[in-house]
């Protein structure tokens, strides 16, 4: 039987789901273990730690979790490992780049720019690693502009600039570094020295892009495998964000042609590439638009919560009515990108 080494967090914790298991937001591990075992592999869980990176790990497949720690300073340790397994010539499910791409909007936004590069430029997508990159460049596209921070979730970090002033006024906003004592320190020494080259106080990474009209809510589709799960989210009350409005429906499509949905959903999860994908689409009344996708530790309230999937049935979908045991589906998706 072929090996699989799952790994888990020093919480013991693996990927995500809708429900808790003693307080911790994780799949249970062991039903993951049984699930790919009953599809013909041979899982092994190794806590993170204990990884031994000198080992022969040429082809082997490795599954792991990542983190969302305040500062990321745990899943900052996630990515050496990920990488150091990825330079052993193992191989890491999603790979490496979706890794850094999980809660950093930052280097998604540069994976869209390579993956898709038309809609990316309709959008006139720009990253800026501080203020003052942003204050010395001259931004092509209508107003109003969308600012992300490259990090948060539930639209916490997101927000409308309705021109260039308040542009640098949410930015500044978004990017400032909390450290009291550099920013003294800095501002003494560009007080003193005449010929001091100021250090930036404004280095927390963000991204600029046109906003896009006509959007009444967003669809979550998660493509777990071979099947696709769909969410209507509504906007937030006076508000352009639909993410963290909670106002969602299984059933409801805004107006919108599912089959179309999952056809612009099925095209994008298969230039990703990943057999785990959390997209985020929304539709302005004449054409589709990726806000945002996650290949990894998404959450799973999509699958676990619908009473039915999507499968392709030749040229079209076909409904399957079925409650979602998501370590079961999540099992089934590895097992068959790993059978490819």
């Amino acid at each position: 039987m072929p090996r699989i080494l799952i790994l888990t967090d020093y919480r013991s914790t693996f990927y995500s789901t809708a429900r808790t298991r003693h307080t911790l937001c994780t799949m249970d591990v062991e039903r993951v273990c049984r699930h790919l075992s009953d599809a013909g592999l041979r899982p092994e869980v190794v806590p993170m730690a204990e990884l031994d990176l000198a080992a022969d790990l040429q082809g082997i497949p490795v599954l792991y979790t990542s983190s969302e720690d305040t500062g990321l300073l745990y899943k900052s340790w996630i990515e050496d490992l990920v990488l150091a397994l990825e330079t052993a010539g193992a191989r890491t499910i999603p790979s490496y780049r979706f890794l850094r791409a999980h809660h950093n909007k930052v280097m998604m936004e540069a994976l869209r720019l390579q993956l898709f590069p038309k809609e990316a430029a309709g959008l006139h997508i720009r990253t800026f690693g501080t203020l003052e990159e942003l204050m010395s460049t001259a931004l092509d596209g209508p107003w109003p502009k969308v600012v992300k921070s490259a990090y948060g979730a539930g639209s916490a970090y997101v927000a409308l600039a309705a021109d260039h002033a308040e542009l640098i006024r949410v930015a500044r906003r978004l990017s400032r570094v909390a450290d009291l004592r550099t920013a003294a320190r800095e501002h003494v020494k560009r007080a003193l020295r005449r010929e001091h080259h100021p250090l930036s106080l404004h280095r927390h990474k963000f991204v600029v892009q046109d906003f896009i009209p006509g959007l009444a809510g967003d669809f979550k589709v998660l493509r777990l495998g071979q099947r696709y799960y769909t969410l209507y989210r509504r906007n937030r009350a006076g508000d352009f964000r639909a993410s963290g409005s909670g106002d969602f429906d299984f059933h409801d499509s805004g107006g919108v042609d599912r089959a179309a949905l999952l056809d612009y959903a099925e095209q994008v999860a298969e230039t990703i590439g990943t057999p785990l994908v959390s997209l985020d689409i929304g539709f302005d009344g004449s054409q589709f638009h990726l806000i945002e996708f996650q290949c990894l530790h998404f959450g799973t309230v999509t699958a676990e919560e619908s009473t039915h999937y999507h499968v392709r049935d030749g040229d079209a979908w076909r409904q399957v009515q079925e409650r979602c045991e998501i370590e079961a589906v999540f099992a089934e998706a590895i097992a068959h990108y790993l059978a490819r």
